[in-house]
């Protein structure tokens, strides 16, 4: 994978936020203060748009699709 890998922020719901993380379909959910990680990185470049694309709450993991995933 090249580098700086794109990221692009495509929405925050309460204190988590959305980022696009190339060949995911779902976008990761990381925190205020891993985001400020990404973006401090020189391996990490975080796209954020000034009207962000709609982004609907289906998208986002649930406490169901949580424990899909450890399965």
């Amino acid at each position: 994978m090249e580098t700086p890998i794109k990221l692009e922020l495509v929405g925050q719901k309460g204190e988590l936020f959305a980022l696009k993380y190339p060949g995911l379909q779902i976008p990761i959910h990381v925190n205020q203060e891993l985001l400020e990680k990404f973006k401090a990185s020189d391996e990490y470049v975080v796209i954020e748009h000034k009207s962000p694309p709609e982004y609907t709450n289906e998208l986002w993991a649930s406490s169901d699709t949580k424990s899909q995933i450890n399965t």
